[in-house]
């Protein structure tokens, strides 16, 4: 591994930069998710911070939809200031290295196979905002014909369930992420809450958030069930916002796998936290497919 990396982790509420040397996070920054400036200003914080000129690479995780081959942000729904930026060109003209972009679930997964769980069969998924995923196999990730494998929060639960922004209906992502957790407190509450709020509220007794709340946890344990007779993995690792409430969903997701999985995996919690898209963006030139290399 190369001894100067800067790690992109690009989400649809926070973005958060990361210096890495061997493998080990030297210092980070985190804010709300804007403009690619605020990206370059806090690479050259870092570097800074950390008394290097530049790094020798830069691995960014971003939602998708993405072009893996180009580099290139394409029209993600959470990220309306970075739609159609060429990352690669962008990072790679302003510091002079190497760059590399992918999914940040897919991020995520790599984080936690090489320095989170380091199980070589599982699944990661990210529960928050969205929801993404990334697969990892007898150790290597799988990134499918376009790099895009592992769009989990895509499957389809409910065909005739509600609106998801990819443009399908009913998928586990327009269901169980706080975007759909959101959209259902409109609905059926008629105000506007984060999903936060609405477990908040479930937690306090509200019947009807907690109806909401019960039908994204049943949701995404549905979709984990899927997973694991399509996958046979060893682990399920589960990382975002809304995993923070665990205690409160992690139950009634599990119900849902026995219920519906003929051999239920193990479901854990990320080891490495909300660092876990860094660490993985900061190796993601170690895993990037060779043949996809544009720069």
């Amino acid at each position: 591994m190369a001894t100067k990396r800067i790690g992109i982790d690009i989400g649809g509420t926070r973005t958060r930069v990361g210096a890495f040397s061997v493998g080990k996070l030297l210092s980070r920054r985190s804010f709300p998710t804007g403009e690619p400036d605020q990206v370059i200003a806090a690479i050259r914080e870092l570097l800074r911070e950390v008394g290097w000129q530049a790094p020798e690479a830069i691995g960014v995780g971003s939602p998708a939809p993405l072009d893996m081959r180009a580099g290139r942000i394409l029209n993600c729904p959470n990220l309306s200031t970075w739609r159609n930026v060429n990352v690669v060109e962008l990072l790679g003209e302003e510091f002079g290295c190497p760059v590399y972009l992918a999914n940040d679930a897919t991020c995520a997964a790599i984080g936690e196979l090489v320095a989170g769980h380091r199980a070589r069969n599982f699944i990661y998924i990210t529960w928050s905002t969205g929801i993404g995923g990334g697969i990892v196999l007898n150790g290597e990730v799988v990134w499918g014909v376009d790099g895009l494998a592992g769009e989990v929060g895509h499957m389809v639960l409910e065909p005739d369930g509600p609106r998801c922004r990819c443009g399908k209906r009913g998928c586990l992502e327009a269901i169980a992420a706080g975007v759909g957790i959101a959209r259902a407190a409109r609905e059926v509450l008629g105000r506007e809450l984060t999903a936060e709020e609405v477990v908040k509220l479930a937690r306090a007794g509200d019947e009807r958030a907690l109806d909401i709340v019960d039908h994204a946890a049943r949701a995404m344990g549905q979709g984990i069930a899927i997973l694991a007779e399509a996958f046979a993995p060893e682990l399920v690792i589960l990382g975002g916002g809304l995993t923070r409430s665990w205690d409160f969903l992690g139950p009634k997701v599990e119900a849902t796998v026995k219920l519906m999985a003929r051999f239920p995996p193990r479901i854990v919690l990320t080891a490495l936290g909300d660092n876990v898209g860094l660490y993985g963006a900061a190796a993601l030139p170690d895993h990037f497919p060779r043949e996809w290399t544009t720069s």
